[in-house]
């Protein structure tokens, strides 16, 4: 009986060992990483890498404070006057105002916060010339947490306002194709 499970003891280890360098072997024929893997192109495009000016950005807004009736606080001009130049230069974008809240608090309080917070930001924006039409504020009430609801400093950081800036669509040739097919 020992005889018999030392033969397939025996054998397994080389098929085993067979198997692992096969798998080395494949997973080192790969010429790129995860972070270089572009995108297919839909059908009837080409794939380009995005311009600068095409890829949408996050900007964090932390450390803007307000007050408890949800108008800003004291502390904004420096972070938000940076993020107005910054948008400024952008001026065929939308700006998605997006307002975050921690976990306390009731759902229609936490909504109805983060409404206000992101209505405030967004009138700031506009105040400061960055266009109306291009400013979409979101509430999301508490949701999308970056952090752990368990703490102080992780509910801090869960109440947050990011500004997403998404550049204007750029026509591509299979856009160019459907518009000339929906005028006629």
């Amino acid at each position: 009986m020992s005889g018999s499970t030392y033969g397939v003891n025996w054998m397994a280890g080389p098929l085993i060992g067979g198997l692992a360098s096969l798998v080395l072997l494949c997973a080192s024929a790969c010429s790129k990483t995860v972070g270089q893997i572009e995108p297919l192109a839909p059908a009837g495009q080409t794939a380009e890498a995005p311009s600068p000016d095409q890829t949408i950005e996050k900007v964090d807004l932390r450390g803007v404070e307000f007050r408890r009736d949800g108008s800003l606080g004291s502390h904004r001009d420096p972070i938000l006057d940076s993020a107005v130049e910054i948008l400024k230069n952008r001026p065929s974008s939308t700006i998605y105002v997006d307002s975050y809240c921690d976990a306390t608090g009731g759902k229609d309080l936490n909504l109805r916060i983060s409404d206000e917070r992101a209505a405030a930001v967004a009138s700031y924006l506009e105040q400061h010339g960055v266009p109306a039409d291009h400013i979409v504020s979101r509430g999301f009430g508490a949701s999308h947490f970056v952090a752990s609801n368990a703490s102080t400093s992780g509910r801090a950081q869960n109440r947050r306002i990011e500004l997403v800036v998404e550049p204007a669509a750029v026509a591509t040739p299979a856009d160019a194709a459907a518009e000339r097919l929906t005028s006629r």
